[in-house]
């Protein structure tokens, strides 16, 4: 009996192992690392199909560049009432380390059919002048130093820049820049050997109200419940996942 637990063990043990180490995916070299770079022709790294968002990474010396963008209004939608939050992990080991939240949620959720007739009232080049006007607000916590920062798009810090856009072809495009000395450490030097996690979050659930981050384990544990319990086909809030990425160097 003994042995068969010893070998049971051993399995699990050896399976953890396997699935620490999946391969993971690789970030774009970007010589022009800005928020006025959108990265327009550089092909998604992953398209998560339950919510039609598409993630592109890449990075230089000193900056990580995420871009989630989307074409599709339910998911817009889930943005508008919800918030977007993207987590980091600077060890690839898919804890909540860095977190940045925008937009913010905003005060008062649009149902799907308020919110089909409140963006029906822009042109595609309008909207993106209603992101700037709406959200101008974002926040990055870094968990370690128990650190939130409130900030404004109209006076950007160096550590975490973001930027929503739309234009004729992609309907929503959040444009995030971290600084890898923020992310790694003051000391970091870019070796290619790093990974690093990514999460794509809802700020906020639905059916609670508004904090201003996931900093908390209690409000993380619930969600996980929740996840543990199956999808809800009628859920409003983005699906929660992890994606590994490899950094890049200016040789690959």
């Amino acid at each position: 009996m003994r042995k068969i637990i010893l070998f049971s063990l051993l399995g699990l043990l050896v399976l953890a192992s396997s699935c620490s180490s999946l391969p993971a995916l690789q970030s774009t070299w970007n010589r022009s690392s800005s928020l006025q770079n959108t990265l327009e022709d550089l092909e998604a790294n992953v398209f998560f199909s339950e919510d039609e968002l598409t993630l592109k990474l890449s990075n230089d010396a000193n900056y990580l560049d995420i871009i989630v963008s989307t074409n599709s209004p339910i998911t817009l939608n889930k943005i508008y009432n919800l918030g977007l939050s993207i987590w980091l992990d600077p060890q690839g080991k898919n804890k909540q380390i860095f977190g940045v939240n925008f937009p913010l949620p905003i005060e008062k959720p649009y149902s799907s059919t308020a919110f089909r007739n409140y963006i029906s009232q822009f042109e595609t080049n309008e909207l993106q002048e209603e992101f700037f006007d709406r959200f101008q607000k974002y926040e990055y916590e870094d968990i370690r130093l128990k650190e939130n920062i409130s900030v404004s798009t109209l006076d950007q810090d160096e550590a975490c820049q973001v930027r929503l856009s739309s234009n004729n072809q992609i309907l929503l495009s959040c444009h995030i820049r971290v600084s890898l000395k923020k992310l790694m450490g003051s000391e970091f030097k870019l070796t290619g050997k790093e990974k690093i996690g990514v999460s794509i979050f809802s700020t906020s659930l639905a059916t609670e109200a508004y904090r201003s981050s996931l900093s908390s384990k209690e409000v993380i544990n619930q969600r996980l419940n929740r996840l543990k319990a199956g999808d809800d086909p009628n859920r409003q809030e983005l699906v929660e996942q992890w994606t590994n990425f490899s950094l890049a160097t200016e040789s690959k």
